[in-house]
């Protein structure tokens, strides 16, 4: 037996100089993270001082959303909207956010009937979004990315 151990001990350790131990730098490491990061989802989305200390995405969504639909409803509460339904219209807002906190309307989604009825409804949302308060950009990974959103406005 004691001739035999020494043999297993030589055959362990040179069959551990076969196994290639890959060196990776900081950069590869770093690249790699990059790539299995999804940038199109985000951690925090845009956030206004108002909205206070914003500990979750759930939280940072609420207060968006609540702070954009505030200024569409203060700037159509001056206006007179006219609607032939009894039903509540929608109206559909696709918003962009900046990296630098630079919001803008891409696209309205308006029925042709409200918007034959109230031809200066998107000049009014307009006004609404450009008159936002500053807005802190979305962020994933403490890193601020642009946001692409919709967001539903109901006409009443």
């Amino acid at each position: 037996m004691k001739f035999w151990t020494p043999i297993f001990l030589v055959l362990i350790l040179c069959s551990c100089n076969d196994l290639n131990l890959k060196k990776q730098s900081a950069d590869e490491i770093l690249q790699e993270e990059l790539k299995s990061i999804n940038w199109k989802e985000v951690d925090f989305y845009p956030t206004f001082d108002n909205c206070g200390v914003i500990t979750s995405k759930e939280q940072s969504k609420t207060c968006f959303e609540t702070e954009i639909k505030k200024a569409v409803r203060d700037q159509l509460s001056q206006r007179q909207i006219i609607t032939t339904n009894s039903v509540q219209d929608t109206v559909v807002l696709e918003l962009y956010i900046s990296t630098e906190g630079e919001t803008r309307i891409k696209n309205i989604k308006i029925s042709s009937e409200i918007s034959s009825q109230n031809p200066e409804l998107k000049n009014w949302l307009n006004d609404a979004i450009s008159g936002l308060p500053e807005v802190y950009p979305a962020q994933k990974r403490s890193v601020p990315i642009p946001l692409h959103t919709q967001l539903p406005i109901i006409l009443k």
